[in-house]
């Protein structure tokens, strides 16, 4: 093949597989975003190829067969992060052109995983952590920053102004009191603004989620109709409202400084989803029944492949890892 020559037909297919495999996997995650299901829309209706590989991969995925593999498979299968990629999903798993079609989908899946991390643009942020990384910044003011799992902030200490942007993450704030200049926290939805306190600020995919460990903030949407928080206070902040304030202790606000997470009677996709947050890959539920069976007790995040095996133990569900990297619950 020239330098000017397109593409074979083969390679655009293997082209078009593996994005509809990302998307499959992407939107199955609780951290998907608004804006991502909205550039999926877009890829998915801008050409029939994009539509046909989307709903193979689709059907794929509730096909009995495929079910039966993963009963099957227990055990994950070896991949070297080190070799170089190949062009297909199936010679990148070293899996011959013959192998059976849901087997080399299920790899598919893999590679999907492995690919699609969710990695931050830390060159973007002032500040930032990796997967699994916990972290304390002291800013210019004396107040103090620990940022949680992945999490970027961005920082404004100038011309009087406090003002820190929560990009991505978790981050838990304890301010130096300034009367005349207030800190300023904009979530992805939420805008919270003190003197001097300490609480935290989650952003999540559909709400930002600000607790008070001490002190008084202010909570608004869009810098509208303020709610004050008191210690143990929470609330939660969306695109389109702001919820009631409830009680929220700060032990369980601020567990994960400890190395915990704790859950009182909550779904269980939002339990993996918090789980997600302090492991690389993919964590994906099965289906919506055991999505929603709900889950209480305090898990260690320091080691997320023994809280799987704890929610395996007192759940009916079965976890399945085909790799490190993407993990099945079913």
């Amino acid at each position: 093949m020239t330098e000017n020559q397109p593409p074979a037909d083969s390679d655009k297919l293997d082209a078009i597989s593996e994005q509809a495999i990302m998307w499959f996997v992407r939107l199955r995650a609780e951290s998907v975003t608004v804006d991502e299901r909205r550039l999926f829309q877009i890829w998915h209706q801008a050409n029939p190829a994009h539509r046909e590989a989307y709903a193979e991969i689709a059907a794929f995925w509730e096909d009995a067969d495929f079910h039966a593999t993963l009963d099957a498979a227990t055990l994950s299968p070896q991949i070297s992060l080190n070799s170089k990629p190949a062009n297909s999903p199936r010679r990148r798993l070293g899996i011959a052109p013959g192998a059976k079609p849901l087997l080399a989908a299920a790899a598919c899946l893999v590679i999907a995983a492995l690919i699609y991390q969710p990695a931050l643009s830390c060159w973007q942020a002032d500040y930032c952590t990796a997967v699994g990384e916990i972290k304390t910044v002291q800013l210019s003011d004396g107040s103090q920053v620990t940022l949680n799992s992945g999490t970027a902030l961005n920082v404004n200490m100038r011309n009087g102004r406090r003002h820190v942007q929560l990009a991505r993450g978790e981050a838990f704030f304890e301010v130096q009191h300034d009367a005349q200049h207030p800190f300023q926290v904009d979530g992805r939805y939420s805008n919270t603004r003190v003197l001097g306190t300490r609480f935290v600020v989650k952003e999540d995919a559909d709400s930002d989620t600000v607790s008070v460990v001490n002190g008084v903030v202010e909570v608004s949407r869009d810098r509208q109709n303020p709610a004050t928080l008191n210690a143990n206070n929470s609330v939660e902040v969306g695109a389109r409202h702001q919820g009631e304030i409830r009680h929220q202790t700060a032990d369980n606000a601020t567990a994960w400084l400890k190395g915990s997470v704790s859950f009182d009677n909550v779904p269980l996709k939002k339990v993996i989803a918090e789980i997600g947050r302090y492991r690389r890959g993919s964590l994906i539920i099965r289906n919506q029944v055991l999505q929603d069976m709900k889950v209480s007790g305090r898990f260690d995040i320091r080691d997320t492949d023994k809280t799987l095996e704890s929610l395996q133990q007192t759940l009916p569900i079965r976890i399945y890892r085909f790799t490190p990297w993407l993990v099945v619950i079913a």
